[in-house]
């Protein structure tokens, strides 16, 4: 299962073998529908119960950056699936997410997104076999700073809004993706191949990575017994 509420649309995605499953929610409504949401499409996979616990494997959240209240939302879901089924818990970076889903094998992509109060949200990666390299951290800069940042981009990833609002002068040759968020079901790829390979270890605490102006609150959980499944 993959919780990815980053973002004002939010989305999840759960996965059992080759068939994902995948539920996407509107604009801004994470507090009010993310829990039927995710019972419903529980309900259509088909999840077991085994002893009054659902039969989950793991849970991934996206922890950012982005949304103060999505991500407290997302996080929190996911600590509390965790702790009710067992599940082993894995928190991952959304722009990681991202870049795993749009980024070939071998190529750089920027993410360039907005952060709001006239600030932007900038992280470079580059896609290598298994997974990514992280070249440049998530970090928030002014307008300027993401214009510099963003000049010799080989692809940006960002949303429409994004060159107009940043008033962004990009290269010839920068492939532009103006459809890029953070999607669960990336996330739900990226964490089953980092815990397949040994590169990601189960947790019982998260960090939010909000990075715009509030502070860092790790959120704790208590998994109970793990239990075999998706």
């Amino acid at each position: 299962m993959a919780l990815e509420t980053s973002r004002r649309t939010a989305s999840l995605a759960l996965g059992s073998g080759a068939v994902v499953l995948e539920d996407e929610l509107g604009a801004e409504a994470h507090a009010r529908d993310l829990v039927p949401r995710l019972a419903h499409l529980l309900e259509r996979a088909g999840v077991e119960r085994r002893a009054g616990r659902l039969r989950l494997g793991a849970v991934f959240v996206g922890l950012g950056p982005g949304s103060y209240t999505g991500l407290r939302v997302g996080i929190a879901t996911a600590l509390a699936l965790a702790r009710a089924t067992g599940a082993a818990l894995y928190g991952l970076s959304s722009f990681e997410a991202l870049a795993f889903a749009q980024l070939e094998v071998g190529t750089e992509g920027t993410v360039a997104l907005d952060a709001r109060a006239g600030r932007f949200y900038h992280a470079r990666y580059r896609r290598v076999a298994g997974g990514l390299l992280e070249l440049d951290p998530p970090s928030t800069c002014t307008t300027e700073e993401l214009a510099e940042r963003c000049a010799r981009a080989h692809v940006l990833l960002g949303n429409p809004e994004l060159v107009p609002s940043a008033g962004l002068a990009l290269a010839p040759s920068t492939v532009l993706r103006t459809d890029a968020r953070p999607r669960a079901r990336a996330l739900l790829e990226l964490g089953r191949a980092r815990r397949a390979s040994g590169a990601l270890a189960p947790q019982s605490s998260l960090e939010p990575l909000y990075l715009a102006g509030f502070g860092q609150r790790t959120l704790r959980c208590e998994p109970g017994p793990r239990s075999a499944g998706r």
